[in-house]
Order: structure tokens, then C-alpha cells, then sequence
């Protein structure tokens, strides 16, 4: 899938914070809009509420009768006007009632809007699935190899890790890198380990901080590391269209069989 069809959207999770006094909130959507063109996309609403009755034992399902097909119809109508906080909530304090909630605007790369709406609804609002451990174990695996490699290269030392996004990038910034160094020519470089091929959603949200990274910092080089299949998977869908996102967002991503020719390249980029 050519990296040039990728388009930027927005999307907003919406909340349901049944108890006004708790104000624990249950994600239970998501509406994506095309940020470009400031058009909307779409909404998705769960139909599962359990998790909201875990917070509200008395709260009806009868009572988000219609609630999809009424955003649907306010936030078609009020493009571009859904990005704007105080529009969201305008519309969550007049137009519903127990406790209806927008998060902020959160950026996304996507070829397909559409297909891109099912899989943050998945990710976000569904009910939640256990961690696959496989996904775990690969993650594991590449971040003890890169971990050898580097301290028989000499080099483990003069690394920081791990390294939080968040002393660029400020305090709502969650994710962390494994490896960062500042190189001679004072260069910010980053490492990270990243399996391909499942986890699709943490994929982009390392796209999207690659590139906010590169608005604050004037040189960035990324790498990320991957396991290598042992023979090459045809149709593997999934694994090349992520590897195309990394590629378009700046990232070097390169197999696990490279990790001892990158540390030669840090010993190089470190003067020793």
C-alpha cells in the first residue's frame, strides 16, 4: 500500500461517566474525522455496557437508545466544528444526558478512514482482550538481544534507557523509548523494539510520536528493531503495511539480524 495515499485523521473517544460525583468514565466509541478536509468520518458506539454497570449498577441500556445515530447527525452537521473542545462539550452537556464525555483530538495515519474507524473501535472501545502472549515474548526477545548486543559492542553504557517521550514532548505523553544517545554531531537518535504484524494500534501511536518528534527536534534519527520471520510470509499484509508507516513517519526499521552492524554504527556516531 503506497505510503503517499496515507491520510492524517483525528479521532475522539467517547466516555460515559454514570456517577457525576465519582466521575469514573467507561470508554464506550469513537468518531473519526478526516483532518485534512475537516470532513466526518464516521461513529462507532459498543453496544456492550457492562463496564458501565460496573460503575453504575442502575444504569439502564435503554438509556443511550439512539446515541450513535444522533452524533452521527450533530457532528456531520457541525464540521469542522467537531475539532473545537468547547464545541464538544456544548454538545455533551446539551444534547445528552448521564454523563456523556469527549477526549481530546488524537491524531492518526490511516490509508483506509473507514477500516481505520473499526480497528480504533476495537482498540478502544470493545471489551477489553487479554494480552497475546506471543506479542509480549517477541518484544522480550528483541529488547534482550539488542540489550546483549550492546553491551558486547561496549556501547550499553553510553545509552539512556528507557527514555520517556514526554521530555520533548510535555506531560500528556505516555510513551517511552528503549534506547536514546545524543550522537557527536548532536543528533537525538532513538532505538526502539517493535514487533510487526498484530499489534497495529501501537504501531501508529509510534508513527504519530516519531513524527511530533521531529516538529520539536531540528535532528532526529529513529531505528526500530523487529524479529525476522524465518521464511518470508506471503500475503503478510499486515507487516508490510506497518513497516510503510513507520518508513513514511522517518523510522529506519531494520531485522534483529542487523542489531550488531547498528551498534558498529553508535560506536562510529559516539567517537569511540
Amino acid at each position: 500500500m503506497p505510503t503517499s495515499h496515507l491520510q492524517s485523521c483525528e479521532y475522539v473517544l467517547i466516555r460515559i461517566a454514570p456517577d457525576p460525583i465519582r466521575n469514573e468514565f467507561v470508554n464506550i466509541g469513537v468518531a473519526l474525522f478526516d483532518a485534512q478536509a475537516g470532513g466526518f468520518v464516521g461513529v462507532r458506539i459498543a453496544p456492550d455496557l457492562r463496564r458501565v454497570r460496573q460503575l453504575s449498577p442502575l444504569f439502564e441500556e435503554e438509556d443511550l437508545d439512539g446515541l450513535e445515530a444522533d452524533l452521527r447527525r450533530h457532528l456531520q452537521a457541525q464540521a469542522p466544528a467537531w475539532n473545537s473542545r468547547e464545541y464538544l462539550l456544548q454538545l455533551s452537556q446539551e444534547c445528552f444526558s448521564h454523563g456523556l464525555q469527549f477526549s481530546p483530538p488524537t491524531g492518526v495515519l490511516t490509508a483506509d478512514p473507514a477500516a481505520e474507524l473499526d480497528r480504533l473501535f476495537r482498540e478502544f472501545a470493545a471489551p477489553i482482550q487479554p494480552p497475546r502472549s506471543h506479542e509480549t515474548s517477541a518484544r522480550s526477545r528483541i529488547l534482550a538481544h539488542l540489550e546483549r548486543t550492546f553491551h558486547e559492542q561496549g556501547i550499553l553504557q553510553r545509552l539512556r534507557h528507557p527514555v520517556p517521550a514526554s521530555q520533548w514532548l510535555g506531560r500528556g505523553e505516555s510513551m517511552s523509548f528503549d534506547y536514546h544517545y545524543l550522537d557527536r554531531e548532536r543528533q537525538d537518535c532513538l532505538i526502539q523494539a517493535l514487533p510487526l504484524g498484530s499489534n497495529e494500534m501501537h504501531v501508529k501511536a509510534f508513527c504519530m510520536t516519531a513524527l511530533r518528534l521531529r516538529s520539536k527536534l531540528s535532528r532526529l534519527d529513529v531505528a526500530s528493531f523487529r524479529e525476522e520471520a524465518p521464511s518470508p510470509a506471503p500475503g503478510d499484509d499486515a507487516t508490510i503495511y506497518q513497516t510503510e508507516l513507520l518508513e513514511s513517519a522517518g523510522v529506519r526499521v531494520l531485522p534483529l539480524a542487523a542489531a550488531e552492524e547498528e551498534a558498529a554504527r553508535i560506536r562510529e556516531r559516539l567517537g569511540l
